[in-house]
């Protein structure tokens, strides 16, 4: 499987090909379950989950089922690489009971797949991989006319979920880089910023600025939750700031990974 990088929400993908016959219906399933399943595990243990697939339509829909890789940047990309390659990776512990499935119409049945940890006392942290669930187009019934061609384009539904292994252990660091404020068309600021998983601990991050004018006093709080943050992985934090006067102010990051200290930077900025 080639690497694939792309800037579209991981939990849904969609692909558009073109290609020479009649045009395809693409498949009406949906995962209806949640697309990021965590689970925490012992080295040697095994557990089961489970992934519900929907089929909307009044039509019998082909599932193809396979695994990937998986990471996330600040830059907007997600690469979904062959499974196993990358360093965390859990896509060899996890065996989907099945590749392909099909769903009857307005049904939904259960994807099951098995995790087993490997054995030993070198895991620490969170691992994990993808299983992707692809809806498999239509095949049209009507061959072209003779000496007619045709050109369909069709949609290929993917869902990407999410599997993550928790091991004990590991660490939960962060760091907040690209810190930067700009002025928008409406003279409002905002506050941008790059913040990443240095640990080998996943955590979903608790994540605020406090702005001081030159006196001290408080101007701006504002705080944000965020979804689950991977070792090596990294996102894009931006915090509106509204109508400011030019000046000087110091600027407090806060971030809660979870951990009993909560991790604080302070920064000078000049607006």
């Amino acid at each position: 499987m080639h690497a694939l990088s792309m800037r579209v929400p991981a939990a849904l993908l969609v692909a558009v090909a073109s290609a020479g016959g009649a045009s395809s219906a693409r498949a009406q399933i949906a995962v209806v379950t949640s697309t990021v399943q965590e689970r925490a595990a012992a080295p040697g243990e095994s557990y089961v989950g489970t992934i519900r697939v929907l089929n909307s339509s009044a039509q019998p829909q082909a599932v193809r089922i396979y695994q990937t890789d998986y990471q996330f940047f600040a830059d907007g990309t997600s690469h979904f690489d062959a499974p196993g390659s990358t360093v965390r990776s859990n896509a060899r512990w996890v065996t989907p009971s099945t590749s392909q499935l099909v769903v009857p119409p307005g049904a939904d049945v259960g994807l099951t797949y098995v995790v087993a940890v490997p054995p030993g006392d070198t895991l620490a942290g969170t691992y994990w991989s993808t299983v992707m669930v692809e809806g498999v187009p239509n095949t049209p019934n009507a061959a072209p006319a003779p000496g007619r061609g045709q050109v369909g384009v069709g949609a290929v539904v993917r869902y990407a979920v999410q599997v993550a292994t928790h091991v004990s252990g590991g660490s939960r660091r962060v760091s907040f880089t690209g810190l930067r404020a700009e002025e928008q068309r409406d003279s409002t600021r905002a506050l941008e910023l790059v913040v990443r998983n240095d640990g080998s601990r996943a955590y979903r991050p608790v994540l605020w600025m406090e702005l001081y004018d030159e006196s001290g006093a408080l101007v701006v709080r504002k705080q944000q939750d965020r979804g689950l943050l991977y070792p090596g992985t990294s996102l894009k934090q931006r915090f509106e700031l509204g109508r400011l006067p030019a000046g000087a102010y110091k600027v407090v990051l806060f971030a809660d990974t979870g951990d009993e200290a909560v991790y604080a930077v302070p920064y000078k900025l000049k607006l």
